[in-house]
């Protein structure tokens, strides 16, 4: 599954397999085939979604359905969709698919954390393995 998404992501991104880690920054995957990516919630042509701009390549904009999500965090309390305001950073769980649909879409979001501007200082400290 990793290696199809590094194919899939280098035919997106015109990168070679040099770059690949680099592609992948905000891109995390858990053990569970849980995927977790994270961006800024904005709204780009009317369509609302996720920004994210730190992949070292490319910007990519992603959108979700928010009817499915089964939780909402903020500062630590779980809440619902509509608390989310454009500009906040989120951290997304979803099952690592992606329609190739225009905007492309998340599929199967589970959870979106806000992330506060000191958890986003923490993650862009941290090195990579």
């Amino acid at each position: 599954m990793k290696n199809m998404l590094f194919a899939a992501l280098s035919l997106v991104s015109g990168s070679s397999k040099e770059q690949q880690e680099s592609t992948l920054k905000s891109l995390e995957i858990s053990k569970e085939n849980e995927y977790i990516i994270t961006g800024t919630y904005s709204n780009v042509n009317s369509f609302w979604g996720l920004n994210v701009t730190n992949t070292g390549t490319e910007d990519y904009f992603y959108t979700f359905d928010t009817d499915e999500i089964d939780h909402v965090y903020k500062k630590g309390e779980e809440t619902n969709i509509e608390s989310v305001k454009e500009g906040d950073t989120l951290k997304i769980t979803y099952d690592g698919s992606v329609s190739l649909v225009y905007p492309p879409k998340l599929n199967h979001v589970t959870r979106i954390e806000v992330l506060s501007p000191d958890q986003e200082d923490k993650k862009q400290d941290k090195k990579p393995e």
